[in-house]
């Protein structure tokens, strides 16, 4: 680490917001300036005294300000080792003096190339080369040359740090900071390259770049992982992404207990079935619990105290511990109808305790909030996510990610929701308006539940998921068993039942029908797709091919 005080700094930014101020406060430091054309002119005329960096190189800018700092009389006072004699001896020799600090701020190519109108050679002209080129030397050298990003907001800070001289400037974790910028900033320029090139249609996949490389943040350590053995930290995406998503949210009004890794994976899946709901049911207020990645209980209604009473008594007992997303702003009125759950609806289900684990939804109102942490006990430790608006189109630019050991598997997002234009009936009998109404309800459940996957809705409720069944049949037997289970018997007459995927016999069918199931949605292609169409007409049950299939690994 440097044991000395800083006394030459040099200064080259591309936005020059605050730097005048900034820079005045280190010549009254005593601190020599050298600067670059555009940053010493604005200084000059501001009246700092600034020494430019051209007559120390004895070399003119040229090539429209391309070449200004790439000069061995600037990068040799960067990178000489001020404990190694020889590297003094050279510097004394060809007469440079050693430059201690290095402030610089990049062109701001990534805000260029977001504008839809930027060209490829405007793009190209706001790739910065002497800036990389400065922060890198710096930052190797970051034992006696402080590498600064320049942040206007940062400014006072760091001349503090400066002025009483801790000599964390001179740190590797500001080295560290630096080369993240330039390697965040290396793979912005690549990312754009790369899909500006038409890849051959002999490599592996050309609907994607040949090489990726991701970026992410640390932004929380969680209690723990999978297991409390295993310990976990939460990454967030340095790109902003349009949409509502875990990893810009407010914990709440009030803090809670830290978020677990198991928290947030259930949570991502109420949220993103939350809002394939809301989407796909427009208008309509949606109310999701969430179990184990799985949809235990989904209401829709036209007031969210009836869309949450749908969907907590989908399945009492798998909803206590679990995951809560509503589509609507929680309120008072709400918040109480939540935390009285057991007492109004779930004693006479059959339910013996409740509590809400995370709870996810556009925003809480500060009543809410005040309701939630002091009704119930367990209401103090309830984590609430405010996510924003939830009726957005999803960010299709988003890839989905799977690690697996030695690599990484990478697809487009499923986005296709209600694609209702492709759908068939294809049995004699077409379902009634209340019944494809709870077909498209069941069809977005489905499409969010673990393969294999058997979803049954009637009256915008979900009363019954088959999820996960190495055999469909067994997730058929599964989800009419779980709505007899939790007194759905009744409702199982007149139901509905999507398939995410075709029915390879007709075994499936046989068994919903028998339930009580009226109408099934499925994507169909099986080739036996004629036997499940005949299972249906034999009972007068309406059937509906999507052509889509929606397998959720």
């Amino acid at each position: 680490m440097s044991s000395h005080r800083i006394q030459r700094a040099l200064i080259s930014v591309y936005d020059k917001t605050g730097i005048v101020d900034f820079v005045r406060a280190l010549s009254k430091m005593g601190i020599e300036i050298i600067s670059t054309g555009g940053t010493a002119s604005l200084l000059k005329s501001q009246g700092v005294s600034v020494t430019l960096v051209e007559d120390i190189t004895g070399f003119s800018e040229m090539l429209d300000g391309r070449v200004k700092t790439l000069h061995p009389r600037i990068h040799a006072a960067i990178l000489a080792d001020r404990d190694n004699p020889e590297h003094r001896r050279q510097l004394a020799e060809q007469g440079i003096k050693p430059i201690d600090m290095v402030v610089v701020s990049l062109y701001p190519f990534e805000k260029t190339i977001s504008n839809p109108d930027c060209t490829f050679e405007q793009a190209i002209e706001m790739i910065d080369i002497g800036g990389p080129c400065l922060l890198r030397a710096a930052a190797k050298n970051h034992r006696h040359v402080a590498p600064i990003i320049f942040q206007p907001a940062e400014a006072g800070a760091l001349l503090d740090q400066i002025q009483n001289f801790t000599g964390s400037l001179f740190s590797p974790r500001q080295a560290a900071k630096c080369f993240y910028e330039t390697l965040r900033y290396d793979k912005a320029v690549s990312d754009y390259l790369q899909k500006q090139v038409e890849w051959s249609a002999a490599s592996p996949s050309p609907e994607f770049a040949p090489n990726l490389a991701l970026l992410f943040m640390q932004t929380e350590r969680m209690r723990y992982g999978e297991n409390p053995h295993q310990i976990a930290v939460k990454y967030s995406n340095r790109r902003e992404v349009q949409e509502p998503n875990l990893c810009l949210t407010k914990h709440g009004v009030f803090p809670g207990p830290e978020m677990s890794f198991n928290n947030y994976v259930d949570a991502h899946a109420a949220l993103e079935l939350c809002k394939e709901v809301t989407r796909g049911l427009v208008g309509r207020v949606v109310s999701v619990c969430i179990k184990h990645t799985n949809a235990c209980g989904v209401g829709v209604a036209d007031n969210p105290v009836e869309a949450y009473k749908r969907a907590y008594l989908g399945d009492p007992k798998a909803a206590m511990g679990g995951v809560l997303a509503q589509n609507t702003v929680v309120d008072e009125n709400m918040a109480v109808a939540v935390m009285e759950s057991l007492d109004r609806w779930g004693k006479a289900a059959g339910g013996e305790a409740f509590f809400v684990e995370v709870w996810v939804a556009p925003a809480f109102e500060e009543k809410a909030v005040q309701a939630i942490r002091t009704k119930k006990k367990w209401g103090e430790r309830v984590r609430l996510l405010s996510v924003g608006d939830m009726s957005g189109s999803p960010d299709e630019s988003e890839f989905d990610f799977r690690k697996i050991t030695g690599g990484m598997l990478v697809q487009t997002r499923d986005v296709v929701g209600l694609n209702e234009e492709q759908w068939r009936v294809v049995s004699r009998r077409q379902p009634t308006d209340q019944e494809m109404e709870d077909l498209r309800l069941a069809w977005l459940i489905c499409k969010h539940t673990r393969s294999n996957a058997i979803t049954i809705c009637k009256d915008g409720m979900l009363i019954g998921n088959g999820a996960g069944q190495m055999s469909r049949v067994m997730s058929c037997r599964i989800a009419t068993w779980l709505a007899q289970e939790n007194g759905h018997r009744n409702a199982l007459q007149g139901s509905v039942a999507a398939s995410d995927a075709f029915f390879p016999f007709r075994d499936g069918p046989d068994v919903l029908i028998r339930a009580g199931v009226r109408a099934i949605i499925q994507p169909g292609g099986s080739k036996r797709d004629e036997e499940s169409i005949a299972a249906c007409d034999e009972h007068d049950v309406a059937l509906v091919f999507t052509g889509t299939r929606h397998f959720k690994h």
